[in-house]
């Protein structure tokens, strides 16, 4: 089943039931008593970030600190890692019982299978820095040159906060509703009792709606 995904990211897994788990939705891994992706989940969103912030750092080091974290944010958002793992085809190997294999639950999996790949490899992470970088550096740097990354409101948001107050916004979720597979999370971003509530698919998607909001109100009130 496996074969045809380890050939496009050219690399073999010793431990075929990992790459199993980074692909299991939980809703699937209960009905079948598998283990799920969400640890794994948790472990590959710091890999990433570490990857793709070195990536930035040995490109650009010029660049200020503000502007690579704007960049950063874009890059490891859902949008972004979705677009990555579509390239790989990794919607098509998801095992999942109920619900679509929506921008949230795949960007999930394409986190799960780099710590996947991070523990199948004896937890190598020059390894690992290899294979991501020959997979998705021109991409990654692509997207950065030809202008393509996308507002990160959180940024902004707290580059006006800090310029004004010298205070940072704060995030509370308010709500999640809905099954596993689709949930919708609402969030409340705030500061000195101005705020601004986002919904979305993820926690991520919310902030960095309430965060546009806010944004907006604070840029008509300047």
């Amino acid at each position: 089943m496996y074969e045809d995904l380890e050939a496009r990211i050219n690399y073999t897994f010793r431990n075929r039931d990992l790459l199993r788990q980074a692909f299991t939705h939980i809703s699937y891994a209960r009905e079948k008593g598998l283990p799920h992706y969400e640890t794994l989940e948790f472990l590959g969103d710091a890999l990433l970030n570490f990857l793709i912030v070195d990536i930035l750092v040995e490109e650009f080091p010029n660049k200020r600190e503000g502007a690579l974290a704007s960049l950063k944010a874009y890059l490891i958002s859902e949008e972004f890692f979705n677009e990555l793992a579509e390239d790989l085809g990794l919607s098509d190997f998801i095992l999942i019982s109920r619900g679509k294999k929506n921008v949230s639950i795949v960007g999930d999996v394409f986190e799960a299978l780099w710590a996947a790949i991070y523990v199948d490899s004896g937890r190598d992470c020059n390894a690992v820095k290899r294979l991501f970088n020959n997979l998705f550096r021109d991409r990654i740097l692509e997207t950065v040159r030809s202008h393509r990354v996308k507002k990160d409101y959180k940024t902004l948001l707290q580059e006006v906060t800090q310029k004004r107050w010298k205070e940072r916004p704060h995030y509370r979720v308010i709500s999640v509703e809905g099954p596993e597979h689709a949930k919708i999370f609402t969030v409340e971003s705030s500061i000195r009792g101005v705020s601004a509530v986002g919904r979305g698919r993820s926690k991520k998607e919310a902030e960095q709606e309430a965060a546009r909001r806010l944004y907006e109100i604070l840029q008509e009130q300047a």
